[in-house]
């Protein structure tokens, strides 16, 4: 997989190394894991969890790295997390990179990839409100604020996606109705 700026590989043990370094950076995990650090067996773990995804539904954590120098930006991909019956949007990037468009450059890839396997009519993401920049990443990629929920650091927003076929249709994410038209963060 690549975009314009980066090429993606999926996560396996020849870079669990590089995905443990960025699960371990503070400003990943300030919201990512929620402050909290985990050991490389948790990495291993997360690892092994995004393979079986891969095998299941053609979409896991993929390392996004520049295209010219080779350098780990940050991961992108699907996860199944607790807070949500589907596999999940997720992105994190080592802070030196933002304010570039490189979150929503990633976001973005992986929601193609996502949408090139049969399942993902709806693309659920959910982050926490204090963490603006995401929330913005997914208002500027369409996402709809569909539930508001408690998370370590106040509220949890519960964003969706719809295939435009989906929304012609008033399709919703399970167990979240959505409201008509957004609500202010």
């Amino acid at each position: 997989m690549q975009s314009a700026r980066l090429r993606y590989e999926p996560l396996g043990p020849d870079n669990l190394d590089d995905f443990h370094r960025l699960v371990q950076d503070a400003h990943v995990r300030r919201y990512m894991m929620d402050g909290n650090v985990f050991p490389l067996a948790w990495s291993a773990q997360h690892m092994r969890d995004s393979q079986a995804l891969f095998e299941r539904r053609g979409v896991g954590i993929w390392l996004g790295r520049e295209t010219t120098s080779g350098e780990l930006v940050g991961f992108c991909g699907f996860a199944m997390l607790s807070s949500l019956p589907e596999p999940q949007l997720l992105y994190a990037m080592f802070e030196r990179f933002g304010g570039r468009g490189l979150a929503t450059e990633m976001a973005r890839a992986a929601i193609a990839q996502a949408r090139a396997q049969p399942g993902f009519a709806e693309i659920a993401a959910d982050v926490d409100e204090v963490n603006a920049a995401s929330v913005r990443v997914l208002d500027k990629l369409g996402f709809e604020r569909v539930e508001v929920r408690q998370g370590a650091f106040g509220h949890l927003l519960v964003f969706r996606l719809a295939s435009p076929e989906l929304e012609r249709a008033g399709g919703t994410i399970h167990g979240a109705a959505t409201p008509p038209g957004r609500t202010s963060a």
